[in-house]
């Protein structure tokens, strides 16, 4: 999901170098940019938490965070 979302903001933002965005567009670039804010936030949550793991040596836990994060990334 979260490639399909930056490459349909990038190509948005590409075309209000021609022309400007509709409505419908601007609402577009305007969810995107909440969904990409939002993806990154959990993901440097869960590789704050990771890091707290393997420092604590709590491997379960770190597998754990791993597996979210494949989740988060869509693997």
């Amino acid at each position: 999901m979260y490639s399909v979302v930056a490459e349909r903001l990038v190509r948005l933002i590409l075309e209000a170098d021609y022309r400007p965005l509709t409505d419908h567009e601007q609402a577009e670039v305007n969810e995107s940019k909440q969904y990409l804010k939002n993806f990154y936030w959990e993901k440097e949550k869960l590789s704050a938490m990771s890091y707290i793991a393997y420092t604590t040596e709590d491997y379960e836990w770190q597998h754990e965070i791993c597996s979210e994060v494949e989740k988060l990334k869509g693997e």
